[in-house]
């Protein structure tokens, strides 16, 4: 799921007229900003517009707030929108009749051309009015989760302050007050006579939008050879601080003090006491599982995760307080399972001693799976890309390795011809080529797949992946409890009307499938012949590119079991919780395959854990139903077991 954060960034160091001085590391700021948004949050990078120096007129910022913000069809309201500024600001004497009470100076954020001329006139910076008329309307069409973040300020310094390149302000010498009037936002034009009370960018708070504002009125912007000092203030809490627990108020509060006395920030807007950006970007991560201390044993812990998940002993967890994205989340402690259950395991701590775990109760995700037979790989040797194969080499042990390599959380073995491997790889000027020789997945998908990556660490990644995807894709319960109790079929379903109009296409745990087009609807039906309610857990891992998503997981510990005993469940009846399956091509490509992967449990238990490829964001905390105090005794019997089916999808005409 991306992340639903949408920004407007602007950055001017230089500007068009001689009589202002430039400025040194609004650019690095705004830079900065952008990384923080694609980086540490994850948003999509065509949902950020970066303008910097030239491209920064005062036309080029209002289209835009109008076309990336304002008229953008991809923003749904409720959706985080994030404006910032890092440039000078500038005060202009107000036209009569601006102010209802007379007030003479009014504030302007300064554009790239602020104070030249244009074919329309001269430009007279962005008003605090005119800006405000900008997040009405972008209020009124995309809702109220605005943030405005200024690093500038308002206010003249001495003539005899020695600072005075350092701050964020500047004279305006040329632009007459008549001027804001023509510059004045088109919303705004209709009701230009009328007198506003609206003064200043961090004077009145708003009901549009939160304003973060680099210093109280009065006071001066500055900065330093790394960047703005609020901005770097802010963005240096991301570093110490989980932000996603953070107010508004919290986070300027915090900057203050980094500021000590240098400059004062401000935060005004009826949404200041809610978290940041209402905390949009910062989703639970589902590769966190919750964990909680035994009672009887203040070492030990019980992990939300088993043997159904492709837990076993030795298996490893590093502990952490919280589990969302973008937010600090150091390592608290490292523990490792020593009991594993069907889907919950109790894990020791490594350290000498078996000291005391740091909280009662936090997130727990796996370092190093701990799989017993190694994913065998062998690397190809590469001419062209001589150092890049030799790192790659490196990294990979050609032993059974103690303990894991840091880069990845598989157990991986570097083997010496493709005859001993299961994948073979060779590293290629942007992608890596992976041959795989596993019989599954060489018998139903294409033997050969590439992968982008242009780099060691990101061959790793690739292979990591694929040794999750073969993990997952070959676990079982070797007891096979439900073997022929449980069974699963596909039918084709009428798009409009939802219903079947194929026999069932599963064969032998194998179906055809052709791709015509028109985007087809298909629905799986599960029957339990067995005497044990069930949940069922239906996953679809995509061959092509080492995907793993959850096609069907029940909504949590507290709804009944959906398969029961002796009865049957469709996964596509069209409900809420039961959406259809689509299988399509990727462009260009005449054949695909994957893999039905269902996981049966006796209890409810969280399987987002095993997804891959895109962020899962739905986490599933376990209810308690055990105690602690004898987990031996009282622990409810638990069993699971699994069910596989190989699709394979062919373009219409192609066969």
């Amino acid at each position: 799921m991306a992340t639903r954060i949408f920004a407007l960034i602007i950055g001017i160091n230089n500007y068009k007229s001689g009589n202002i001085w430039d400025l040194e590391t609004c650019v690095d700021d705004a830079n900065n900003i952008k990384h923080w948004l694609t980086h540490d949050l994850h948003v999509p990078r065509d949902q950020v517009k970066l303008l910097l120096n030239k491209q920064a007129t005062k036309l080029a910022i209002e289209d835009a707030i109008m076309g990336h913000l304002v008229n953008n069809p991809d923003i749904e309201k409720g959706d985080a929108i994030f404006i910032y500024f890092a440039g000078h600001g500038s005060t202009i004497h107000a036209p009569k009749g601006w102010f209802n009470d007379g007030h003479r100076d009014v504030e302007v954020l300064c554009p790239y051309d602020h104070d030249t001329k244009n074919p329309e006139g001269r430009v007279a910076g962005i008003s605090d009015r005119s800006l405000a008329e900008m997040l009405k309307d972008l209020f009124e069409t995309k809702g109220g989760n605005i943030t405005l973040m200024l690093d500038c300020c308002f206010t003249a310094p001495s003539p005899s302050f020695r600072e005075r390149r350092r701050t964020r302000w500047t004279p305006t010498t040329k632009a007459v007050p008549d001027d804001l009037y023509h510059g004045l936002w088109r919303s705004g034009i209709s009701h230009s006579d009328a007198p506003n009370s609206f003064r200043g960018f961090a004077r009145v708070g708003s009901d549009t939008h939160v304003v973060l504002a680099a210093c109280r009125s009065g006071e001066w912007a500055f900065e330093g050879k790394s960047g703005g000092n609020f901005t770097e203030s802010v963005i240096s809490l991301k570093d110490t601080t989980p932000v996603h627990s953070l107010t508004y108020v919290d986070l300027i509060q915090r900057v203050d003090v980094k500021l000590q006395d240098t400059q004062h920030p401000v935060c005004l807007g009826r949404n200041k006491d809610k978290m940041l950006f209402d905390g949009v970007p910062f989703t639970p991560d589902a590769r966190y599982v919750s964990y909680e201390l035994c009672d009887d044993d203040s070492s030990r812990l019980r992990v939300d995760v088993g043997e159904i998940h492709g837990i076993c002993e030795g298996t490893e967890f590093s502990l952490h307080r919280h589990n969302h994205h973008g937010s600090i989340n150091p390592i608290l402690a490292t523990y490792s399972a020593v009991e594993v259950h069907p889907t919950w395991c109790l894990a020791r701590n490594k350290s000498v001693g078996h000291a005391k775990c740091p909280l009662s109760e936090g997130w727990a995700r796996v370092t190093r799976w701990n799989n017993r037979a190694p994913f065998r790989i062998h690397v190809k040797q590469s001419i062209f890309n001589f150092f890049r194969w030799l790192r790659l080499r490196r990294e990979l042990p050609n032993k059974q390795p103690d303990i894991m390599p840091g880069k990845s959380t598989m157990n991986t073995l570097r083997v010496r011809s493709d005859s001993e491997a299961d994948v073979s790889v060779k590293v290629q000027k942007r992608s890596v080529a992976l041959e795989r020789h596993d019989g599954v997945i060489a018998s139903n998908a294409r033997r050969i797949i590439h992968l982008p990556s242009d780099r060691t660490l990101t061959d790793i990644k690739a292979l990591d992946s694929a040794a999750h995807f073969h993990l997952h894709l070959h676990r079982k319960n070797p007891q096979k409890p439900l073997q022929e109790l449980v069974s699963m079929e596909l039918y084709r379903l009428d798009s409009s009307l939802w219903i079947r109009v194929s026999g069932n296409l599963l064969v032998d745990g194998r179906a055809q499938i052709v791709d015509d087009g028109k985007n087809s609807i298909y629905a799986v039906v599960l029957h339990n012949h067995s005497d044990t309610d069930l949940y069922p857990y239906l996953a679809y891992m995509d061959a092509s590119g080492y995907g793993i998503s959850m096609v069907y997981h029940p909504t949590s510990a507290l709804s009944p079991p959906p398969l029961k005993k002796h009865s049957h469940l469709v996964i596509g009846s069209g409900t809420l919780d039961s959406e259809a399956l689509s299988f399509t091509l990727a462009e260009g490509a005449d054949t695909g395959a994957g893999f039905l992967k269902l996981f049966l449990a006796s209890t409810f238990t969280p399987m987002t854990f095993i997804e891959q490829g895109l962020p899962a964001s739905t986490v599933f905390k376990s209810a308690k139903q055990w105690d602690t105090g004898s987990i031996d005794e009282k622990a409810p019997a638990e069993l699971w077991d699994s069910i596989m089916a190989c699709v394979t999808v062919v373009r219409k005409g192609s066969y």
